[in-house]
């Protein structure tokens, strides 16, 4: 299967394989992410599918691990995988995922995971601010890293922006304001909210969905200005009551 080449008939496949050999053990299927969003760049977006069993045990998990690998490799993230009643009770460890799936997903098979989950503010809040300071982390030092290759400074800021573009709808929720349905839109209502400015993160977005190849020396303002914008986030989160 070509990576991400229609991946809504890719997803389907997979639950279709899932059925045959996990069986009754099969719980609930859906689709989320950048294609559940309608936001998916081929070639570059990953497919992202949540999978609840009734046992993960390794035993079963034998069963579907072919699929799982063809999934990776063609869809760039393997299945997430939960027992389903595991799933009900980390939802609130999961409170970015959760809030991100109960605005954008497809049900593909059983019943739907998310509809009765309500993440909590406080949960979000704290997921949220740990994400950030994390990824803020893992920037600095993959700047680091990559300083003297503009090749893989721009693609840092490439691979980085789906994680950050999250922290910025949950930013979005925890101030209290409607999530905007496309990620510019979200970029420029979260710079709004944080008072900062929208530019770094709106050109890497543009690169990234024109799947154009993004490069940047370590000078250059857009590399600043974007862990700028980032860090000015988390402050913000932190100072949340």
């Amino acid at each position: 299967m070509a990576r991400n080449t229609n991946p809504r008939e890719a997803a389907e496949r997979l639950t279709a394989g899932l059925r045959e050999r996990a069986g009754p053990n099969l719980r609930s299927v859906i689709l989320h992410g950048s294609v559940a969003r309608n936001e998916a760049v081929a070639g570059v977006s990953d497919v992202n599918v949540l999978v609840l069993l009734d046992d993960a045990s390794p035993e079963h998990l034998r069963a579907i691990a072919p699929l799982a690998r063809e999934w990776k490799e063609s869809a760039g993230a393997p299945p997430l995988i939960f027992e389903e009643r595991e799933w009900q009770r980390a939802a609130d460890v999961f409170a970015i995922e959760v809030a991100d799936m109960k605005d954008a997903h497809e049900l593909l098979y059983g019943m739907d995971p998310v509809a009765t989950l309500e993440p909590k503010r406080n949960e979000l809040r704290l997921q949220t601010e740990r994400e950030l300071r994390g990824k803020l982390l893992q920037l600095r030092e993959g700047t680091l890293l990559a300083a003297e290759s503009p090749t893989e400074l721009g693609w840092l800021l490439t691979a980085a922006l789906p994680s950050f573009t999250a922290y910025m709808r949950a930013t979005l929720r925890l101030a209290g304001k409607p999530v905007p349905k496309d990620t510019p839109s979200v970029i420029i209502a979260t710079a709004e909210t944080i008072a900062g400015d929208p530019a770094p993160f709106a050109a890497v977005w543009q690169a990234r969905a024109a799947g154009r190849k993004l490069e940047a020396t370590i000078a250059d303002p857009i590399v600043a200005d974007f862990y700028g914008l980032a860090e000015r986030m988390a402050d913000h989160v932190d100072r949340l009551p």
